[in-house]
């Protein structure tokens, strides 16, 4: 029933954004989406605090936009002033959605890039240009930790 709901919400969306002139597409669109959704499925426990939604969506359009412009004011600057280094970080979120989240996000954040995580899960290995990355992404996980509610997250 969940994946008829996500269809439905998927499909208005579309409606919204495009109008009904590519409904054929959107459909379809909206109808892998839901598939997605029910192939992937989503694991009990790790549900996001929809109250908390707004204030990570801010943190991540901050951080996006200035993980962005460090690296496009590095590439422009004449000195390059980059430090490319890896590093490996001892993830305390569990596996499943928060996980994977840290691991999209960290790519948005000033320099990083999440490059490899260990066969047993607890360490991403981060690929920086900057000198000390560690404290974003510290502070990346606190907030993923508090988006879905968990305690002890970092």
């Amino acid at each position: 029933m969940k994946s008829v709901w996500v269809f439905l919400v998927l499909l208005l969306i579309w409606w919204v954004l495009d109008g009904p002139h590519s409904l054929a597409v959107g459909v379809t669109a909206a109808a892998l989406g839901s598939v997605l959704f029910h192939v992937l499925g989503f694991r009990p426990g790790y549900r996001i605090q929809l109250l908390k939604l707004p204030q990570f969506a801010t943190y991540f359009v901050i951080e996006s936009f200035r993980g962005g412009s460090d690296v496009a004011g590095r590439a422009l600057d004449p000195a390059l002033p980059i430090h490319p280094h890896l590093f490996d970080y001892a993830v305390h979120l569990p596996a499943g959605q928060p996980r994977s989240l840290f691991m999209g996000v960290i790519g948005l954040l000033p320099g990083t890039l999440s490059a490899d995580l260990s066969a047993d899960g607890q360490v991403i290995r981060v690929h920086a240009i900057n000198e000390d990355p560690a404290p974003a992404v510290e502070e990346l996980e606190r907030r993923i930790a508090r988006l879905y509610g968990l305690e002890g997250g970092a």
